[in-house]
């Protein structure tokens, strides 16, 4: 059976690679945003998370990449999409907005209300952030998405074809055919020509204008008002020229200055141009032609050129969603375990369990591996990434716990935790770009692949200790007169205890060594240094009373609950405080989220431990 396991999952290993695209698509146009070269698809979906709280329009049937360049191609209809979601009824209400149960709104009903507020926008601005409502940060949040969407509205106006020439001398004297529409780019390359029709046309008397003369004017009034657009530089699509030291890439709009261009940056905007035209006229043939032009452009760039493939895998995990695959096998583990208990301990609903809970760990495995490829450090520098990997470590200790004792402990704690931990990870997720830069201080991949490694490895250990703890009393609760099974759980709540001291331990001297070296000091008492030590002192302590048998088996499991406590203060509390040298993980609402945590724990550890223990006095009497 194990060895079918092995087949099974090395055969999808080996094809999930085949399942990338081969070509190269719109989604994978190179995009420069906080600091990285992301795909454009990233960029859309991050952008529509922003406005709309998800990263597709569901209703519409719309990817995040189509909405994006329908709004581009067609500013008036996008403006009237309902993308903007307001989640306060006080805001809504002082937009002059109706409150819906759907609270979503177009960008037209918003801006009409916000004109209305600017006094008030100025003043909630001017306040501290730190002393400003939960209304005034909302209001602020929809004003600030508001102009990120004009100016990701207009950003390519400059090369999208909204221009018609319908007059044949004027389509011959611009390059182009009658009746055809074409860019704000495309004129201004013929500004000598236009310049000179111009001053032809100006002397002319009204009335000895001819249709050719009047569609020129029009034509000068439209190139007049789409240069006002020029502020829209939202999309860093091009690449700087080999000059350029600062590494920025440019928006459309700021090559249309006239300074001199590098062969690539023309044929970026050449093939840019192209599409949008082929797009707005729904020629796949175009359209194509100008994906394999963009492709060269790329490929032409000199200094700092992208990789395409990295870029390819990113669109790919984005469709992919490895994590939400890996989660719903992870629940279908915990469904299966649960039925083969319900029938007197199910051999064949267990090892569908154990196939289940290897299924979500491969996907798991390859989401984490993507990660690492993509970004080129561990995946452990940001607080989702951390959740991810001690999720991703919580399991591969349960399937270690199993393969040895194979009575379906192992698989309890893999599914739930696999499960509770990718939860969490949505929710961060949901923040943003989840690949994002990392800030200085944590820019050294040799100390994230020792120190932070090590430490994210303690905390998952740690969390499996107290799962286990859990498990010891509610075993307690079940059948306090099996001694043989809650001694072996003893056992192993002991050993993994003691492989958690060892990771946190070494972890936090690793990190004493890297402060020093970044920060001058070894040890600074800083909140996050001393929720390391907090669980270190912990570990040692509590060992150290069951050595000496000061605690009780179920004394010590307590022990290890309310240790998880001291993990997820350590690991997200510290957050809270936004103080010291670590606060550059600063995560704002997580408070209640923690502190119903840390209740539930308190309930449910003290209330198990007292329920385990009457039941002991029991068999006593």
């Amino acid at each position: 059976m194990m060895k079918l396991y092995l087949r099974l999952f090395f055969s999808i290993f080996l094809l999930l690679p085949s399942l990338y695209g081969r070509d190269f698509e719109v989604r994978n146009f190179p995009i420069q945003d906080e600091g990285r070269i992301k795909p454009l698809d990233t960029y859309a979906r991050n952008q529509l998370l922003a406005f709309y709280g998800k990263r597709s329009l569901k209703h519409e049937n719309l990817s995040a990449i189509d909405w994006i360049f329908d709004l581009i191609l067609n500013p008036e209809k996008g403006g009237e999409k309902k993308v903007f979601n307001i989640r306060n009824p006080e805001v809504t209400a002082s937009l002059r907005l109706e409150w819906t149960n759907e609270h979503k709104y177009s960008f037209n009903e918003v801006i009409l209300g916000l004109k209305e507020q600017l006094e008030l926008v100025s003043e909630f601005y001017n306040k501290p952030d730190e002393s400003r409502t939960i209304f005034e940060k909302q209001f602020l949040e929809i004003y600030f998405n508001a102009l990120r969407f004009k100016e990701i509205t207009y950003s390519l106006s400059c090369l999208a074809p909204f221009i018609e020439v319908n007059d044949s001398l004027l389509a011959e004297k611009l390059n182009t055919s009658p009746g055809k529409a074409v860019s704000y780019a495309h004129l201004v390359k013929q500004f000598h020509t236009l310049t000179e029709m111009f001053l032809t046309v100006m002397n002319k008397p009204e009335e000895e204008l001819s249709q050719s003369d009047k569609e020129l004017n029009m034509i000068l009034l439209t190139l007049q008002h789409t240069s006002s657009d020029d502020y829209a530089q939202a999309l860093k699509l091009i690449p700087p020229s080999p000059l350029d030291e600062t590494g920025t890439w440019l928006s459309p709009w700021e090559l249309m200055d006239g300074r001199p261009r590098a062969p690539y940056q023309d044929k970026i905007l050449n093939a840019l141009e192209k599409y949008l035209s082929g797009r707005a006229l729904g020629d796949e043939n175009i359209m194509n032609s100008a994906l394999t032009d963009y492709e060269a452009g790329i490929s032409a760039i000199t200094i700092g050129k992208p990789d395409i493939n990295i870029l390819k895998k990113e669109t790919w995990v984005n469709k992919a969603n490895l994590f939400y695959i890996s989660v719903a096998f992870y629940l279908s583990a915990f469904i299966f375990l649960g039925l083969s208990w319900m029938f007197h301990q199910s051999k064949y609903l267990q090892r569908i369990s154990a196939g289940f809970l290897g299924l979500g760990l491969l996907y798991h495995t390859y989401g984490i591996c993507l990660r690492m490829f993509i970004m080129g450090r561990p995946p452990v520098s940001t607080l989702y990434e951390s959740v991810i990997f001690v999720g991703f470590v919580t399991v591969v200790c349960a399937v270690i716990i199993e393969y040895f004792r194979r009575d379906g402990l192992g698989l309890f704690v893999g599914a739930l935790s696999g499960a509770i931990f990718h939860y969490i990870g949505f929710g961060y997720a949901a923040d943003g770009d989840t690949l994002g830069m990392l800030v200085a201080v944590l820019n050294s991949n040799f100390w994230l692949a020792t120190h932070v490694t090590t430490i994210t490895l303690g905390y998952g250990v740690t969390v499996v200790a107290g799962f286990i703890g859990h498990l010891y009393l509610i075993q307690m609760i079940r059948n306090p007169k099996n001694n043989t099974l809650l001694k072996s759980i003893n056992k192993n709540m002991f050993g993994i205890t003691l492989i958690a001291l060892f990771f946190t331990l070494f972890g936090t001297i690793l990190g004493g060594i890297w402060a020093d070296q970044s920060w001058g000091r070894f040890w600074g008492w800083d909140p996050k240094e001393n929720g390391a030590l907090l669980i270190v002192m912990w570990h040692v302590m509590m060992i150290h009373m069951r050595i000496t048998g000061k605690v009780k088996p179920e004394g010590f499991a307590l022990g290890l609950i309310m240790n998880i406590i001291i993990v997820m203060m350590a690991w997200f509390g510290v957050n809270l405080l936004n103080v010291g040298l670590h606060s550059y993980g600063f995560t704002s609402g997580i408070a209640r989220n923690l502190f119903l945590f840390t209740a539930l724990e308190l309930i449910t550890g003290f209330g198990t431990y007292y329920w385990a223990q009457s039941r002991k006095g029991r068999l006593v009497v």
